[in-house]
């Protein structure tokens, strides 16, 4: 079995006291090495990044006590922080709070996670979705982050077919592939035995 972020990526990336008052914010190698599990050679394997607990992605996180302000600075600080480092995305403090509110207000389209938010700036920032010669504003940001987003999407659907594909080979003949309804709003964490059967039979 897959061995996915234990505790949450979100409760690492801010340290508390006992008292729970956040004291100072994680490494970055220490999210680095949580994020690593969800690459394969580098590239983000959304088999592993679609089986991470629907507990703890956004649309759940936000419902916890003050969860919407933690999730909100948490990727704040990380947006900020990448774009620190590539020229032309300058966004004033308030653009970048503006844009973590956009994403946890979205999130709910397609059960985002923290770790996919971090592993599409990880890519950015390499330059994955190519070099931003432009600026950067929200719109911008979305148009790239929907490529990531696309590319889960294409994943969770790869799956469905397999799952589809799997049915059939049991002779259940009373489902077909159109019996499985697939939008972007579907949980994909529906989908993790399949992923994680998916994982564990395909060759290195």
């Amino acid at each position: 079995m897959l061995t996915l972020s234990k505790p949450s990526i979100l409760s690492v990336m801010e340290q508390r006291d006992e008292e729970g008052n956040l004291v100072k914010a994680a490494k970055p190698a220490k999210i680095s090495e949580m994020l690593d599990q969800y690459r394969e050679r580098g590239v983000v394997d959304h088999r592993k990044t679609l089986t991470i607990d629907q507990k703890d992605r956004i649309p759940a996180l936000i419902k916890q006590p003050e969860g919407r302000l933690r999730v909100s600075v948490a990727l704040s600080s990380s947006i900020a922080s990448a774009f620190g480092h590539i020229k032309n995305a300058k966004m004033s403090a308030e653009q970048i709070v503006e844009l973590a509110e956009g994403i946890i207000d979205s999130s709910h389209e397609d059960q985002l996670s923290v770790e996919d938010v971090l592993l599409f700036l990880k890519d950015m920032l390499m330059g994955r979705y190519g070099k931003i010669s432009g600026g950067m504003d929200m719109p911008t940001f979305f148009e790239y982050f929907e490529e990531y987003r696309d590319e889960r999407y294409k994943e969770l659907k790869r799956a469905r077919w397999e799952e589809h594909l799997s049915f059939k080979s049991l002779g259940d003949s009373n489902r077909s592939y159109d019996d499985l309804p697939l939008k972007r709003t579907d949980d994909p964490v529906g989908m993790a035995t399949i992923m994680q059967t998916n994982y564990e039979d395909r060759p290195e």
